[in-house]
């Protein structure tokens, strides 16, 4: 069989597969995502520790439509394009990679905010941050959707708000492209799989990529909102610093 059409069949067979439970996956995207907008607000508190104050109030005005973005980004089953192995440069096999999605969040939102549409323009941000987020979890990087990939983000809704090493006050990633986050996530997710993928009980396995990954995701989401800030006011981040 042709390549193409190979392609084309199994992406039509992914988008039915999925249409069949999307009702299910609705019911649940609310609680996935109260993860993104947790980690939101807490890159939130990264930059005003880290003393980008100009930064912090802005994000903080136009919080509300940066977590109806990560929020969107999750909906009917966009998740399936969330994928993204940094060294292969692939994603989900007929599917969208995460960074191709990635770049064309981010570039809405660049263009939306030149024509004067601010809420849209953040909305898609938000989507853009939820790429950049979702990296950091290994079964995104390493394209293993059914290693232990549920319970992972199950452990993590359990415990991303009560375990001291999960939090992160300080310290924001500076990088100068949403290319560059992606891969940056990925590859340390990948890291991460590997240093832990031994370890035989669950839940510790869990926790140690958690302790790695939650950090990880604050600090980028901080760090790239910096970007962003200095991407639509043309200022450079370093003199953008309050102190």
């Amino acid at each position: 069989m042709d390549k193409d059409i190979f392609e084309t069949t199994y992406d039509y067979f992914l988008k039915t597969v999925f249409g069949i439970v999307n009702p299910v996956k609705k019911s649940i995207i609310k609680t996935q995502c109260n993860v993104h907008k947790f980690i939101n607000i807490k890159a939130l508190k990264i930059l005003k520790n880290d003393r980008f104050m100009n930064e912090y109030n802005f994000f903080t005005s136009y919080i509300y439509y940066i977590n109806k973005g990560a929020v969107w980004a999750d909906q009917d089953f966009k998740s399936t394009n969330h994928f993204y192995n940094p060294y292969k440069k692939k994603g989900l096999y007929g599917r969208r990679s995460a960074m191709e999605l990635g770049v064309d969040y981010y570039s809405k939102a660049i263009d939306l905010w030149a024509i004067g549409e601010f809420n849209k323009s953040l909305f898609y941000l938000g989507a853009a941050l939820h790429i950049i987020q979702d990296m950091t979890i290994p079964q995104h990087a390493n394209i293993r959707l059914l290693d232990n990939h549920k319970q992972y983000e199950t452990f993590v809704k359990r415990t991303y708000r009560y375990v001291s090493e999960f939090q992160v006050n300080t310290g924001a990633y500076l990088l100068d492209s949403i290319e560059n986050y992606i891969r940056f996530n990925a590859r340390i997710a990948l890291k991460t799989y590997k240093r832990f993928k031994h370890i035989s009980e669950d839940e510790e396995r869990y926790y140690r990529v958690a302790r790695c990954g939650l950090p990880l995701s604050k600090r980028t989401t901080a760090g790239a909102m910096v970007m962003f800030y200095r991407d639509v006011f043309g200022f450079n981040h370093k003199k953008n610093k309050t102190h």
